[in-house]
C-alpha cells in the first residue's frame, strides 16, 4: 500500500511552497486530524535545483475532529498537493482543505486500492 500504515492513511506532499507556507497547510490538516505523522521535508538530491522542496506529512482519517469554527487562511502562492490513499479518506482530507483555503481540483488518478488528488491550494476567498 505505497508505504502507508492502514487503509485509513492519506500521504500528503506539497511542492512550490516555501517553509511558512506548507506550515500554514499542515497546520490546518494537524487542527482537523490531530494524530499525523510528519512534517518532514525531502530536498532534491541533485545540486544546482532550484525551489524543488517536497514537503511530506501522513494523516490518519480515523482521527477527524469534530466540526470546529476553523479561520479561513491566506497563502504567499499557490501550493500543489498530491494526496494518496485509499477514496474516502481522500475525499475527507480534501473536504477539510476546503474548509480553510480556496481548493482547485487539477486531476485524479485512480488505482486498484488507491487514488492520487493532485489540487492547488490558494487562500481562502473569505481570508
Amino acid at each position: 500500500m505505497s508505504g502507508l500504515e492502514t487503509a485509513d492513511h492519506v500521504s500528503v506532499h506539497l511542492t512550490g511552497c516555501g517553509q511558512e507556507d506548507a506550515g500554514t497547510v499542515f497546520g490546518a490538516l494537524e487542527a482537523a486530524f490531530p494524530e499525523v505523522s510528519g512534517p518532514e521535508e525531502k530536498a532534491p538530491a541533485t545540486a544546482g535545483a532550484k525551489d524543488a522542496t517536497v514537503w511530506c506529512m501522513v494523516v490518519d482519517a480515523r482521527t477527524r475532529a469534530t466540526p470546529r469554527a476553523v479561520a479561513p487562511a491566506r497563502l504567499a502562492s499557490p501550493v500543489t498537493v498530491d494526496l494518496f490513499g485509499a477514496a474516502d479518506p481522500v475525499r475527507q482530507v480534501k473536504e477539510e482543505l476546503g474548509v480553510v483555503f480556496g481548493v482547485e481540483d487539477h486531476g485524479t488518478v485512480p488505482g486498484e486500492h488507491e487514488l492520487e488528488v493532485r489540487l492547488q491550494l490558494g487562500s481562502h476567498p473569505d481570508a
